[in-house]
Order: structure tokens, then sequence, then C-alpha cells
């Protein structure tokens, strides 16, 4: 192994006076094997080419700005939920600020939206695969910019050698290990020899020992593979891969280097020196050894043929594969590196940011906006990130609620009326508005809504109500509700149909109610009648010569409330006079409200939903009761006691009933 004797950089040596570059970086070498003209352009020149990129180039930035950050934090003893958020916001704004006019788009990452989703995963997944920290005794470099002059077996490199190490660590059996962080759209190949690894190591092997006084034991390239692997045999297979160069094992490493900075320096003194593409795709493999070894040195080939005892290329290069055995050696096991437990500590975070970084972690982009306290629920406003589609939050509803620790929280995406959207946590304690205020004329008191406020409405618009809840879900109070404020107008008749017998015959004989039945065929025979009455009233109204009830004030309106409507549709006759009742009605002032505990589509047919426009909804057992009622889901995440959703002409709004 070299020994190695740090050297200070005010040493120089005349015959390097006027040289085209002060220092070597692995970069350097890299854009010198590559491409010798940006070189020229970029380092000896110093011109500066903005040029674009690819997504996985700008997401590996990012993750590194971010990185960097974390163990920063790590190091100095913060706690490591705090270290993951700074880091990310670190990370977020960097990507943020990178135009995309330098963004060379592709399938990796189509548009900003897929470079943000991108990017989330390929963060929070580095983060939570990444596995060394359990066995890290101590940082003691990050990401910290070196440059050092030094001598090899008393030979001294007189350009001075410069490179910045993502991580160093000393682990818990006292040894160094330098890590790398690389963000690729696919792994390397473990049986090939990777010419760029070797170079970056020796590079990063020199520093470190310059830098700490001490020699390192190994380096290790994790690679995180920013596309979601497919599923192998029922299971996902880790988006990291360790690869780990022991550098006591690895003489090729250091042969490579030497020759390379041999070259690279004749070369920029002006000597005709040949230097291979360490990227190029084709004989890879052959060409590194080849070139490692000096083959294209007749005197170094012969006296190497001598010493393998073969007696051409082809014989001597298997033997040097075989005997390095590729990059395969420095591959350890999946299995033995790979922690699946590691995530944010969300224990300390507030509800807001719980909700933000649990999105993050998925990919979808969410910056907090507001929040507005309920009785019953508090509501979490976002603004989302561009072009992030809306039925992609509401599958996520079940980590939120794993994160937050509440079940029944319901997403609003997005929130009407606004380009926000929001997530409807209930409150662990509840406040209930116990006392129904006075209605306006028509307008009633359904309920109180998130922001506070009373939410009335018109009745005679409705123009036909549907309820559904179940048992304990704050329906029967509802219609009570409903009622009460009914017989406070003076020109209203209430026809009350109550199947079961316990709901409505309070009312029987009060103010207003001008007829209470419970007996299925009283209740059709009333029904028959509605519908004489509702034909008895289109007649009048065409002899007047008007179009509805409002220009014959002596005409009173009519509202028929039906309690348990699913106990009255086994008798199909009563469906019908409901329909015929619901369809031509309105106008002649007559309007059904109808309240069911089941929400079957036995029940509630198509054509009683054309009817009904207007839905109160509270809590329900199942997602496909609360999608007969309203064709979404949603009712059964309330949480009973008034808790309801109410769909009237301007979309679905979350209310809090009154208790009485």
């Amino acid at each position: 192994m070299p020994i190695l004797v740090k050297k200070s950089l005010n040493q120089e040596s005349k015959e390097y006076e006027g040289f085209p570059v002060d220092h070597y970086s692995y970069s350097m070498f890299s854009k010198f094997s590559s491409d010798p003209q940006m070189f020229k352009v970029g380092y000896i020149n110093g011109d500066r080419i903005d040029t674009t990129v690819k997504p996985t180039n700008v997401i590996g930035k990012a993750c590194h700005e971010g990185l960097k950050i974390y163990f920063e934090e790590i190091r100095e003893g913060k706690e490591e939920g705090e270290a993951i958020k700074l880091a990310h916001q670190t990370a977020k704004l960097y990507l943020d600020s990178y135009s995309d006019g330098f963004i060379e788009y592709n399938t990796i990452a189509e548009n900003r939206t897929k470079l943000e989703e991108r990017f989330a995963f390929a963060f929070f997944g580095y983060i939570k695969e990444m596995g060394f920290a359990k066995s890290m005794k101590k940082i003691l470099l990050v990401e910290k910019m070196l440059q050092y002059k030094i001598e090899i077996n008393d030979k001294l490199l007189p350009i001075p050698l410069k490179g910045s190490p993502d991580v160093v660590a000393r682990s818990k059996d006292g040894k160094i290990r330098i890590r790398d962080h690389k963000f690729t759209g696919k792994f390397s190949d473990p049986d090939s020899i990777d010419a760029g690894k070797l170079l970056q190591a020796a590079f990063m092997y020199f520093l470190v020992w310059a830098d700490l006084g001490e020699r390192p034991y190994s380096i290790v390239f994790e690679e995180f593979k920013i596309t979601q692997n497919r599923i192998i045999n029922g299971k996902v297979p880790p988006q990291l891969r360790e690869f780990e160069i022991v550098f006591e094992e690895n003489s090729l490493m250091f042969d490579l280097f030497y020759r390379f900075y041999e070259d690279v320096t004749n070369a920029l003194l002006g000597k005709q020196v040949y230097i291979p593409n360490i990227y190029g795709i084709f004989d890879r493999e052959v060409s590194i050894l080849s070139y490692i070894h000096k083959l294209d040195i007749t005197e170094e080939r012969e006296k190497q043929f001598k010493r393998m005892k073969v007696d051409n290329v082809t014989d001597f290069l298997k033997k040097k594969i075989q005997k390095n055995g590729a990059m395969k050696k420095y591959l350890d096991s999946v299995s033995k590196n790979f922690v699946s437990g590691k995530t944010l500590n969300y224990k300390d975070m507030t509800i807001q940011e719980k909700i933000k970084y649990k999105m993050a972690e998925h990919g979808l982009g969410l910056e907090f906006d507001s929040v507005v306290t309920g009785g019953s629920v508090t509501l979490y406003r976002y603004e989302p990130s561009i072009g992030l589609k809306m039925s992609r939050l509401e599958s996520y509803v079940k980590d939120i609620e794993q994160v937050v620790e509440t079940s029944g929280i319901r997403v609003l995406a997005p929130i009407k009326d606004s380009g926000l959207v929001g997530f409807e946590v209930p409150n662990k304690t509840r406040t209930f508005p116990e006392i129904s205020p006075k209605n306006a004329g028509f307008n009633l008191a359904i309920g109180v809504s998130v922001m506070g406020d009373v939410r009335y409405y018109d009745v005679r618009t409705a123009p036909h109500i549907l309820v559904a809840g179940s048992s304990g879900s704050g329906k029967s109070v509802f219609l009570n509700g409903i009622i009460k404020q009914l017989q406070e107008i003076s020109n209203v008749d209430l026809h009350l149909f109550d199947p079961k017998q316990v709901e409505l015959f309070q009312f029987e004989g009060k103010k207003n109610v001008v007829e209470y039945q419970h007996n299925h065929s009283k209740i059709i025979e009333s029904l028959k009648g509605l519908i004489k009455t509702m034909e008895e009233r289109y007649t009048e109204l065409r002899k007047a010569k008007v179009r509805n009830i409002e220009a014959v004030p002596e005409m009173k309106y009519k509202f028929i409330i039906i309690d348990e409507f699913a106990d009255l549709t086994l008798e199909k006759e009563t469906s019908e006079l409901v329909q015929l009742l619901a369809q031509k009605g309105r106008a002649c002032g007559i309007h059904v409200i109808i309240a069911t505990q089941r929400a079957s589509t036995k029940i509630i047919s198509g054509d009683i939903k054309v009817n009904f426009p207007t839905r109160v909804v509270f809590k329900m057992s199942k997602n496909i009761d609360s999608r007969v009622m309203l064709d979404e889901g949603g009712a059964e995440k309330l949480l009973g006691k008034g808790d309801m959703l109410f769909a009237g002409s301007n979309g679905i709004e979350r209310l809090q009933g009154f208790l009485n």
C-alpha cells in the first residue's frame, strides 16, 4: 500500500511554473477523458457554459444539497426528524430554483410535476434505506472541500489534489469509511470494472488520509435508483445498492490513478499522450485493463507477458480479470445493508407538518397555507404543486390517518372555489352548537360550517331533500329541527309519514301538522290524495294564468316528510307515488323530504336521486353507501352526532348539525 505524507501547498516546482491548472480533481479527470475540448474551455480558459441537464442530474444535485444539511445536523447532535425536515427544505429550494429551460425532460421525468415526485421519492427513499447510520460511531467530515499536495513513497505528486467527500465517518468497528451518494436511473453493473469509481475512490483515499492523518478503510458508493423497482416474487427489491471498495484489497485502483495522473500531466505539458475515455461503451473493461497495464507500450507489454507466462493479449487479460474479480468483489450483500425502518420522526411535528411530509414521502408536493379550526374538525389547507392530480391525494388518506393518528380524515381535492386542497382532521374534543337558531322564513338553519358560520338554505329551492344516515348519526335530530322550523312559517302544511312510529309521533296534532300517518296502507292513501291535490293546484294555476305558487298567496306550501323510506319501498307503488310528487310538485308548492338508514341502490334508485338533488348525508357505515348518496366517498369518514355532508346547489359542504 502507498505511504502518504501530507505536504503544504506553498511548495512549488520550477518545472510546473505556468502549468495550465492549479489542481486536479476527479471531475477534471473525468472531463479530460470524455471531452478534452470542454476540459480546455472550462478548466483552462475558465469559461462557464450552462447547458441542459437530464432530470437525474438535477434530482441528484438537489438531494446532495439536502443530504449535506442532514449529515451536518446529525453531526451536531440534532434530532433526526428535525434534520430531515431542514434537509428536505434545503433540497426543495434548490429544485424550485432550477429553471425548466435548463432541464432536458425525458421518460424518467416528463415535466416539473414528475420531477418533483421523483425527487421526493429519491430523497426520502434514500434516507429510509440508508443503513450505515446504525453502524456509525462518529461523523468526521461532511462535504468539506479538501486540497493537498501529496507525496507517495517519497515521490511528490506535483499538482495538488482537490475534492469534497460526501460523508466520512468512523464506524463502530473503528474503521474510517468514505460515503458517496449517487442517484441514478439504473444500477451500475457490478460485474464490470468501473474506471470512474476507481479514480474517484483514489482521489478520496489520498485527500481524506491527508486531512485526517489516518488511512481510511474503504469507500462505499451508495447508488439509489430514482425509478420504482418492479415487484419480484411478491416483493419490491431495495432501491439502494452499496458498492464497497476496500483500499487494501485494490491495487488496481492505484495502478489506474498513477497512470492517469501521469498521462494527464504530460498531456497538459504538451506531450503526445493517449488517454482512454473511461465512459466508453464498447470494450470498456478490456480498454481500461489494457491502459492500466500499459499494453499499448511495447516494452511494458513484453515484460507483463513474461511475468504472466502468456504470449497474447487475450490470455493476459483473462488472467487479470479473473485475478481482480472485476467490481463484483466490492458489492456487499443487499440484505446485509438494507434497513427498512428508517423514517421521519413525526412525533414532534405539528399536524400540518405531518401531512406535508407524509405526502412528500410519496412524491406529492404541498405547501402549507392556513388552518381553520371548527367545532368538530380542523381544516388544514395547502397549495399543491403544479400539475398534481387531485385523485392521487385521496388515495393516500390512510397514510395521513396513520401519521396523524386519527381516523376519519377527509380530503378536499380541491377545496370549493379555491386553488387549495384540504384535509379535514377530526378534533380530539368536539364542541356542538346546541340550539338551532330561528329560521328566516323558508331559509332554514341546516348546520354550522367549519368556519363557524350558520348555514341557511331555502327549502323551496331544494326542491326535494334526501336524508340518510346510520343509527346514532344525527339524522332524526336533523329531521326534528327541520320540522320545528317549518312550524314557524304560517303558510305551511306538514304531512308526516312515520312507518316505524317512533320518530315523528310527538308532532301529531301540533302546529302546522295537518296529517300524521304510520300505517302503510294509510300512507299510500294519503300520497294518492296529495297527487290529486297537486293536479288540482295545477288547474288553479292555469286558470289564474300563473306559473307557480308564489303568484297565489292564499295557496299554502305542503311539506311531505317521510321517515325510514326504506320500509315503504317494499311496495313498488309507494316509490312510484313519491317519484311522481317529486317530478311535478315543486311549481305548485309541494316539497318532499325523505329519510332512510339504508342507502342501497334498491332503495335510492336512479329516478329517486334525479328528483332529489339536495342530499343531507350523515355517517354511513360503508364507502359504497356514501357513493350511492353523493356519487363519491366521504360519508364513512364522518364522526356521528350531527356531523354531515350537505350537498346543495353549491356543491358538497361539511356541516355540524344542532343538538336540538
